[in-house]
């Protein structure tokens, strides 16, 4: 079968799901229970008449070529009907087969990304440690010393003339849906919001998701032009923001620049998160899907982000 091809060779199983085969068998040992159990599951429903393993078996019988056909799919975006041709087996079954995997990517790739920035920020008011400085934080939690946030949009198929002006994107000159990130500075993902059309501001997506009650006391801020605003809403957070030239400032002062030079050097860790979460062609190119599923693809791709950080043998 055409599925051996991958699992024989490294350097194409890695430009087509992005993982090396190490992090490949790991993660089918994960999803594995969890694809098992989801099945479970959905056969024991009281309307079904047949028992369980009755029926048409899958044409991928493996929980590796199972998840060989989703990250395929996460990497490269084809058509349903090219993958199906690619791993040998009907376009919608593909099509259906992906549906089902879709809710068990996150959980086992990286089950703390929904609760991780929560549950940090949590164990802080809770814990015995004091955290009185931003050095005590720095100290016991230096993963959240220093966080920074940035959105990334993408263009989506042309809606309905209902939605046009809600999803065109000013900026990009074309209908787009928007993500905001929260980034460590070891480049883990540490939250995610919502899908937002294009029209939507990034400081209004700031503002949406509440971010500012799951950002620990204490802790620096980093963020670019889009957030103007956030220091007079905002006064007690401790935030950076670039300088902006404006009808009254015509040009900045020498300090003032190497103010945002040394802050783009910092921010350079979101920009490549960015970047490696649009290394999955589903996230570049031009979203053909259901909206509705945008946020949880997004999501699954952001696990296996941090999953391959997490897995670097």
């Amino acid at each position: 079968m055409i599925s051996h091809k991958f699992f024989n060779n490294p350097i194409s199983l890695k430009r087509c799901t992005g993982l090396t085969q190490s992090q490949f068998h790991e993660l089918t040992q994960r999803i594995a229970p969890l694809w098992q159990h989801a099945e479970v599951k959905r056969l024991s429903h009281t309307s079904r008449q047949r028992p369980i393993g009755a029926g048409h078996p899958y044409h991928l019988q493996t929980m590796e070529e199972k998840l060989l056909c989703i990250l395929i799919w996460y990497k490269i975006y084809p058509a349903f009907w090219f993958l199906g041709l690619l791993l040998m087996f009907d376009g919608g079954n593909a099509c259906k087969l992906i549906k089902r995997l879709r809710p068990l990517v996150e959980s086992a790739a990286d089950p703390k990304l929904r609760l991780s920035l929560k549950r940090i920020v949590r164990s802080i008011q809770t814990g015995r440690k004091k955290i009185s400085s931003f050095k005590d934080l720095q100290r016991e939690f230096p993963e959240i010393a220093e966080i920074f946030i940035d959105s990334t949009e993408q263009q989506r198929l042309h809606p309905k003339k209902q939605l046009q002006k809600k999803y065109y994107s000013g900026k990009k000159k074309r209908h787009t849906v928007k993500t905001q990130l929260t980034v460590s500075k070891a480049g883990t993902i540490l939250s995610l919001s919502g899908t937002y059309p294009g029209k939507v501001h990034d400081y209004e997506m700031f503002k949406e998701e509440h971010a500012v009650e799951h950002i620990p006391k204490y802790s620096r801020l980093h963020l670019d032009r889009g957030y103007q605003g956030l220091k007079k809403d905002f006064p007690n957070l401790v935030s950076a923001i670039p300088i902006k030239r404006n009808r009254w400032k015509k040009e900045l002062t020498r300090s003032e620049k190497i103010f945002n030079t040394k802050l783009a050097k910092k921010r350079v860790i979101v920009e490549h998160v960015i970047s490696r979460l649009k290394k999955y062609r589903l996230l570049a190119d031009v979203f053909r899907n259901r909206i509705t599923s945008y946020r949880k693809d997004f999501r699954n791709i952001a696990a296996l982000t941090d999953f391959r950080l997490a897995f670097t043998t």
